[in-house]
């Protein structure tokens, strides 16, 4: 995966990535499953009870395998979900582990809006716009691009 760099002259405006509040879900999931793994594991070690210590280390396995799978991944993907405006272009990175760069020359851009906590672009030969959903601040970000989108007058050139 390439990193963004800016070409030279090139004014970085903004550089976004996904906010926190899409975490939520993941820790409370991962606060759950804590709970409930240390709380059989407790059960599993009381005075009294015979259990092998393997079935103890499997349960501890197990909570570990969720809690990266349910928390860690989330985060990883969270974290790497980026968001670039610069004078030019603008630069998105999906979160997905082996996800691509791509970047959109503001010339091409038609019109921006914002819809919810998303932005959405009318890019010219696409019939649909675009949606780019999360991302922080998304009206000031609309605002941002669309100050920056080249003016009506220097697309008759």
């Amino acid at each position: 995966m390439e990193l963004f760099r800016p070409d030279e002259g090139e004014v970085v405006r903004a550089d976004l990535t996904s906010p926190l509040r899409t975490l939520t879900f993941p820790v409370l999931e991962l606060i759950l499953v804590t709970g409930l793994s240390w709380m059989l594991i407790g059960w599993l070690d009381q005075p009294g009870m015979e259990v092998e210590s393997q079935l103890r280390n499997a349960v501890v396995i197990i909570w570990a395998a969720l809690s990266l799978w349910r928390f860690g991944l989330p985060l990883l993907r969270a974290r790497r979900q980026r968001f670039v405006v610069t004078d030019r272009r603008i630069v998105v990175r999906a979160g997905a582990l082996r996800s691509r760069t791509d970047s959109i020359p503001l010339r091409d851009i038609r019109s921006v809006k914002r819809r919810r906590n998303g932005i959405s672009l009318a890019i010219a030969g696409y019939d649909r716009p675009l949606h780019f959903p999360d991302v922080p601040r998304a009206k000031r970000v609309a605002g941002l691009i669309e100050n920056s989108l080249p003016s009506a007058q220097a697309n008759y050139w």
